[in-house]
């Protein structure tokens, strides 16, 4: 199996809780989903995040950005990470939400996706098109957002169902590129 690095910091319980769904859609189509909280990284969590073939990053939206909570986690690898090319070639995808359906979720994902970048990582996107171009697909993908997963804020302590399904829908794909990647 691969191993699938799921690395979030979460404010409220909307990020752990889609960090979760993800891991679900992940195992289930193949892959080894492991939780890491970003905040609380031990000598462990970094080594497997080295051997893991796809790492996924996940942050609420805060002030249009990326949480600092989340962005002192991707400062650290500034060192040896980024310098001696640890990443490189590891797929990466990211998560977000937000309060609002779409707000400034977007400039998240994309700082996510450039950090990648830096890293010289792969990045796949979310490839879930729900409503209105797909009217029985209500909910999925509700933010039209492909650069990554954005969900809406959860609800009594659950993920919105479409916002649910996204994220499994998220986690198989990640499983799916992982499986093609290795080939």
């Amino acid at each position: 199996m691969s191993e699938l690095a799921i690395v979030y910091w979460s404010g409220s319980a909307t990020i752990g809780l889609t960090a979760r769904a993800i891991a679900g859609g992940a195992a289930v189509a193949g892959a080894e989903p492991h939780l890491l909280d970003a905040a609380k990284l031990s000598d462990r969590d970094w080594a497997l995040l080295g051997r893991a073939g796809a790492i996924l990053f996940g942050t609420p939206t805060y002030m249009g950005g990326v949480a600092a909570g989340y962005k002192a986690f991707l400062d650290a690898t500034g060192d040896a990470i980024w310098l001696e090319r640890q990443w490189q070639d590891k797929l990466a995808g990211g998560f977000t939400c937000g309060i609002q359906q779409a707000g400034d979720k977007l400039a998240t994902l994309t700082s996510l996706a450039v950090f990648a970048a830096q890293q010289a990582m792969v990045w796949v996107g979310q490839e879930a098109i729900g409503a209105p171009v797909f009217p029985d697909r209500a909910g999925l993908n509700s933010s039209g957002t492909f650069l990554g997963l954005a969900v809406e804020s959860a609800v009594e302590g659950k993920l919105q169902p479409g916002c649910e399904a996204s994220a499994r829908l998220f986690g198989a794909r990640m499983a799916g590129a992982m499986a093609r990647w290795s080939r």
